[in-house]
């Protein structure tokens, strides 16, 4: 099954036509990582997607993409909140995710994201 990065790393190495050996050479990583990554067997770890976005120079809608689709591949995250307010709303956040509504998590996600658009 691909996921949304794998999605999107075959799409940027037929736009760029490039192989997997290419891309894993640009990103110095290997060809069986990226090939997994590609095909959902490997989750892609923190970072990857800004690493893929520095070397292939994307901007705005397509780097806006590439760490929508690396967030959409993951299903856990790491916090490091810097202070106990910072972790007290985190762990909260991460215990109440799956009970808040579509429309909390709209409110939420906008409140997130108006720093984006500064």
């Amino acid at each position: 099954m691909t996921t949304e990065i794998g999605k999107e790393l075959r799409k940027l190495r037929i736009d760029r036509d490039e192989r997997l050996l290419d891309m894993s050479e640009r990103l110095e990583k290997s060809s069986a990582f990226i090939s997994a990554v590609e095909r959902g067997t490997k989750t892609p770890p923190s970072g990857f997607e800004d690493l893929v976005i520095k070397v292939y120079q994307l901007a705005g809608d397509a780097a806006a993409a590439m760490r929508r689709a690396a967030d959409r591949s993951r299903k856990a995250f790491t916090v490091e909140a810097q202070s106990a307010l910072a972790r007290d709303t985190a762990g909260l956040m991460a215990r109440r995710m799956n009970s808040l509504s579509d429309d909390d998590l709209k409110s939420i996600f906008e409140i997130l994201s108006k720093k984006d658009k500064q």
